[in-house]
């Protein structure tokens, strides 16, 4: 299975529209959330409206930059992985949406609590599958979540959850600097970084896992 994967789009369609031939090389399409600018859903139905048009296969959590209108308009849509798992060809999804807590307030804010039980959630409707990945848009913590500031931005429940579950994969964004591949205990971190400024993963699932980092010309 051959995975497109991006984050932090912020309304970018025209990133959309020169990423057309990879998306459509994909099998399908994993958003890590932050889809809009506006924090709308008119947005967001733009933004996905675009994507369709080149994929038909779309998993995809809410970013905290997104309001619940969003997470409530992919739930419509059949594209959320928030507290939900879907399995592809043997392999399950489940994620998480929002971040946890920022030193601003932003539209879409969990507890670590809230993480923790959403992640379970989903993970309880896949569990089975021969291999995992979790969707998330923040970053477990201390991987891959260091701002410009030096601060960490990753949530201390995915952090957690990857310790003691079986996940090969965690594909994530949130802080757009920390964009990269770093592997975490027996999981592979994938920042894919920002989409709007031309950021992306593809990512290769078969006998051997494999995550290569891109940006667009």
């Amino acid at each position: 299975m051959k995975i497109f994967a991006i984050s932090d789009i912020h309304g970018a369609i025209g990133s959309i529209e020169k990423a057309a031939h990879l998306i459509r090389e994909a099998d399908a399409v994993v958003i890590s959330g932050d889809i809009t600018h506006t924090k709308t859903r008119t947005e967001a139905e733009d933004v996905l409206g675009c994507l369709e048009q080149h994929s038909k296969q779309i998993l995809a959590v809410h970013g905290n930059w997104d309001r619940k209108e969003v997470g409530d308009f992919l739930e419509e849509k059949g594209f959320s992985l928030h507290g939900r798992g879907r399995i592809l060809d043997g392999t399950g999804f489940f994620g998480v949406g929002g971040s946890s807590p920022t030193p601003l307030p932003t539209a879409t804010v969990y507890s670590e609590e809230e993480i923790a039980r959403i992640l379970k959630t989903g993970y309880e409707q896949i569990r089975q599958a021969s291999r995992l990945v979790v969707i998330s848009h923040a970053p477990p913590r201390s991987v891959r979540d260091r701002s410009f500031f030096g601060l960490r931005g990753g949530s201390r429940s995915v952090q957690a959850f990857l310790s003691t579950h079986p996940v090969s994969l965690c594909l994530c964004g949130h802080i757009h600097e920390a964009h990269g591949v770093e592997r975490f205990q027996n999981t592979l971190v994938v920042n894919t970084g920002s989409f709007k400024k031309g950021r992306y993963a593809t990512i290769e699932i078969g006998a051997i896992l494999a995550a290569t980092p891109g940006r667009l010309r």
